[in-house]
């Protein structure tokens, strides 16, 4: 019974972790929906989030100067010897000698309540500035590597998209490639072609196989991609419901390119250091402090401590305090010039990184208008080479053409498939990046 008992539990056990292990399958109906599960679900997307809410508690607690500091203090000394003072004679009845006299009690207690206040410290309100141009730069950063995510969604979704639609064509191909074999070998049986021509098409049909195994191998390691940059678990399955689109010969929808938000980042670094820049020079400048306490103190001679309101005595300040450095030994004034020239090289990083941008903005907008005509030109010379590949089939069953003919129209008609995928997915390259800049 016990041994029953510990395999039902095992087993039971089993169909759990079976269970928590059985893949999920994630459909993705168009590439806005990747988007969506990207933006949501992307680790280092998140990481950015995080960042951005640090910068605000950081600029937060930067504006804690605002506001006075306050802090409660007690604490007791023994005075293990007491000081003395010489005092004249003449005070306690001795003329003409000296008597030395402790004053104070052995063991002292204070107690109360230290407050300061920065009245004026502009290091430190343009610290706060710097905390607060953080939250800005988070926030740059984090539409920078969304629009980058983007992107690299864009380019996974259509390779493998692409990758598909190459398996769909492989499998079609690996059809008329068998076939042709099997025309060849017919051929060959009766003596109307050659050895070369028999061997030539197995070589194309072994080819063709080739293609698709490394096609599908695309397919699957795009959606393996895709399965990282969404954000899924290892044992997921991603599958694309969408099919790959028709290309238009139109570019209208995409001869507009979007900002690109990385430019943000250049700037707002460039503001940083510029207020940097002044901190550093602002350590300089005077400072302005307020203190004061609250409290009272106790003073006895035996071991003890009484919190009779009488056995306090009332100890109060207030103070005002003002700082002015001199001399630092070049110090601050070299770190000072350092901050300078951190500031002109982001401005320059700055105004070079706007100039390369809008050059391969200009480069990109040129290049989608070519690439679209190439693949425009490179899907009609397919599709006609398709048409003419059925022709050329049609002919040499009826004997009009020999099967070197029929065999050269189908090593175009590959040729043709070939430029045409080439040149798609150079196209989707291009708009992955217009889209993501959208």
């Amino acid at each position: 019974m016990k041994i029953t008992l510990l395999s039902f539990t095992l087993l039971l056990f089993s169909s759990f972790l079976f269970s928590q292990e059985s893949p999920n399958i994630v459909t993705l109906s168009s590439l806005d929906h990747a988007f969506q599960k990207a933006l949501k679900s992307n680790p280092r997307q998140n990481i950015y989030r995080l960042r951005t809410r640090q910068a605000i508690y950081n600029h937060k607690s930067a504006l804690g100067f605002l506001l006075p500091s306050a802090s409660g203090t007690f604490n007791g000394t023994d005075n293990l010897s007491l000081g003395v003072t010489p005092v004249p004679g003449e005070l306690v009845g001795e003329p003409g000698t000296t008597f030395y006299a402790q004053f104070g009690k052995r063991y002292n207690y204070n107690a109360g309540l230290n407050l300061s206040q920065v009245l004026f410290d502009w290091q430190v309100i343009q610290e706060t500035a710097i905390a607060k141009k953080n939250i800005e730069l988070s926030q740059a950063d984090e539409l920078s590597f969304t629009q980058k995510l983007k992107e690299q969604v864009a380019q996974v979704y259509f390779t493998t998209l692409i990758a598909k639609s190459a398996v769909k064509l492989a499998e079609m191909d690996e059809m008329l490639a068998d076939s042709l074999v099997q025309i060849a070998k017919q051929s060959f049986a009766h003596g109307s072609t050659d050895q070369l021509i028999l061997n030539q098409s197995i070589i194309n049909a072994n080819q063709i196989q080739q293609n698709k195994t490394r096609s599908y191998n695309l397919y699957e390691q795009g959606k393996e991609n895709l399965k990282l940059l969404l954000g899924e678990n290892p044992l997921d399955k991603i599958e694309l419901k969408e099919e790959l689109q028709r290309i238009t010969s139109t570019v209208a929808d995409l001869n507009i390119i979007g900002k690109d938000q990385s430019l943000d980042s250049y700037r707002v670094q460039a503001e940083i250091a510029v207020l940097k820049s002044k901190s550093q020079r602002a350590i300089a400048y005077p400072k302005f402090l307020a203190s004061a306490y609250f409290g009272g103190q106790q003073f006895r001679n035996d071991l003890g401590l009484s919190l009779k309101d009488n056995a306090w005595s009332r100890y109060q300040y207030i103070g005002v305090g003002l700082s002015i450095p001199f001399f630092t030994g070049f110090t601050n004034s070299n770190k000072y010039k350092s901050s300078k020239v951190q500031s002109d090289i982001t401005q320059l990083q700055y105004t070079e990184a706007k100039r390369t941008t809008a050059i391969n903005d200009k480069m990109l907008l040129k290049n989608l208008d070519t690439q679209y005509q190439l693949a425009g030109s490179s899907l009609a010379n397919f599709e006609l080479y398709g048409s003419t590949l059925q022709l050329s089939r049609q002919k040499h069953m009826e004997g009009l053409i020999s099967m070197d003919i029929y065999f050269k129209t189908f090593m175009d008609y590959l040729n043709a498939e070939n430029l045409y995928l080439n040149d798609l997915s150079q196209l989707y390259t291009i708009k992955a990046i217009l889209i993501s800049r959208q």
